[in-house]
């Protein structure tokens, strides 16, 4: 049997026990079973987060009145949607609950994006997840345009702390980048093209692979997630360019299996989708520093930092992706400006360390 029919098996079953809640007797504990999905492996942060965070914390919630449990199918690294495969996985029901990463989806998540066109202006991971959620709350057309594709946003966490470059030679100015072939994933590849490098498409699941074979001689990419997927042993070079800490992974719900739950386990995913957040923030951010130490004792990482001077020069050798960005979605009657001014308001609001002001060229 192939993933595929395996997975709509599931979801069959998940559709089925959530409608079996109108029928059985209210005195009974009633049973949900779910399937919660990523293409991604539990290595990923956002990923340990929800197996470690999410899903206790909605089991804790609905103990308390004992009147649901649910049941469920964790489908990682996939099993049964691909890296690249949660957005429809959801949509199509392969999935009920969902690990979407945004920077996958720069057309359809477009909203979610602003801070992939707006680098080097927060390296703080808490402010930028928050600024994220405050959109969220505040502008409608960001949920509106997940349930398109048929499911809820509940919460934004981060991806990354701090985005970086590591090499497998050492780099230490912004001129050293010109004719390098640079991994990134498509939000972030206009930060390479700027420094006159060539951007290659990645993801994490095939990164090792790319790296070791000489697809790319280069990775932008967050301490934590390099450490995690034993990229260290190949790139010993890392460059504090500070290019920042991007916020755009979305825990979703299907909107079909949203409507069907009853108003106690709406509240209880809402209440957990924070704690998940929270604490994949707290893991990127406590084993950044843990991941610099081990591939520095390990693997003799040797670590530069990029001037004030070059990362000024790297931000301004950018055209203004910022409000190229906003202009486009503006274009598409979707809220591109508005979205990137509150943002930047923001991040000046919380004294960020901002290079560029995207917004006010």
């Amino acid at each position: 049997m192939t993933h595929m029919t395996v997975a709509k098996a599931i979801f069959a079953a998940s559709a089925f026990a959530v409608a079996a809640l109108a029928t059985e007797p209210a005195s009974a504990q009633q049973t949900i079973r779910l399937t919660i999905v990523s293409g991604n492996a539990p290595a990923f942060t956002p990923i340990g987060a929800a197996i470690e965070a999410f899903i206790p914390k909605v089991n804790e919630l609905l103990s308390k009145s004992n009147k649901y449990r649910i049941t469920w199918v964790q489908g990682w690294s996939g099993s049964i949607v691909k890296p690249r495969g949660e957005l429809e996985g959801v949509e199509s029901g392969l999935g009920d609950v969902g690990i979407v990463p945004g920077p996958f989806y720069p057309d359809k998540m477009s909203l979610f994006q602003v801070g992939y066109h707006t680098p080097f202006t927060t390296k703080d991971l808490d402010v930028s997840t928050a600024a994220m959620n405050d959109l969220l709350a505040k502008v409608p057309e960001m949920s509106q345009q997940m349930q398109k594709f048929k499911q809820i946003p509940l919460r934004i966490a981060g991806v990354g702390d701090n985005y970086v470059l590591f090499t497998k030679r050492e780099i230490t100015k912004f001129s050293d980048l010109k004719g390098m072939k640079i991994a990134a994933v498509g939000a972030n590849q206009p930060w390479v093209s700027a420094a006159g490098a060539t951007p290659v498409a990645t993801e994490l699941a095939t990164q090792y692979n790319a790296l070791q074979t000489g697809v790319f001689e280069g990775i932008v990419l967050w301490q934590q997630a390099f450490t995690a997927f034993r990229l260290c042993e190949l790139a010993k070079y890392r460059l504090n360019t500070d290019f920042g800490s991007v916020s755009p992974m979305a825990l979703t719900v299907n909107t079909d299996v949203w409507n069907k739950f009853p108003d106690e386990v709406k509240a209880a995913f809402r209440e957990a989708a924070v704690v998940w957040s929270t604490e994949s923030d707290r893991r990127i951010k406590t084993n950044s520093e843990a991941g610099r130490q081990r591939c520095e004792k390990e693997h003799g990482m040797k670590t530069s930092d990029l001037s004030a001077a070059d990362r000024r020069a790297w931000a301004m050798a950018m055209p203004n992706v910022a409000q190229a960005w906003a202009k486009r979605a503006d274009s598409a009657g979707l809220p591109g400006s508005k979205i990137l001014t509150a943002w930047m308001n923001y991040m000046r609001e919380k004294k960020q360390p901002i290079t560029r002001q995207w917004d006010r060229e």
